[in-house]
C-alpha cells in the first residue's frame, strides 16, 4: 500500500515551516528543562534544621487528634449524598442567593 503523501502532496511555505519547527523546539526544551527542574518533594533545601522536640510534639498532637477523631467520629456524607442533599436544598430554596 502506498503512503497517501506520495499521491498528494503537501506544499508548506518556508514561514510555515519555520513556525513548525520552533513550536516544536520550544515545546521539546520546555520538557526537557521541566524533566530536570526537580520536584519540590525532592528539594530538601525549604526544610529546617533538626529539632526533635518540636517533632516529638507534632507527633503528640496528630496521635491525639487521631484518637479524639476515633473516639467521637465526625459524621460524613459521601458525595452522591451531599450533590443529592445540594439539589435537593436548591429545589426547596433553601440556598442563599
Amino acid at each position: 500500500m502506498s503512503n497517501p503523501s506520495d499521491q498528494f502532496p503537501i506544499t508548506v511555505s518556508r514561514d510555515e515551516l519555520e513556525a513548525l519547527l520552533r513550536r516544536i523546539v520550544r515545546e521539546e526544551l520546555t520538557r526537557l528543562i521541566e524533566a530536570q527542574r526537580p520536584s519540590l518533594l525532592d528539594d530538601w533545601r525549604h526544610e529546617g534544621p533538626d529539632d526533635l522536640d518540636s517533632d516529638a510534639a507534632l507527633l503528640a498532637d496528630v496521635l491525639a487528634q487521631i484518637e479524639r477523631e476515633a473516639a467521637t467520629p465526625t459524621p460524613r456524607i459521601d458525595w452522591a449524598a451531599a450533590k443529592a442533599e445540594l439539589a435537593r436544598a436548591e429545589a426547596a430554596g433553601e440556598l442563599p442567593d
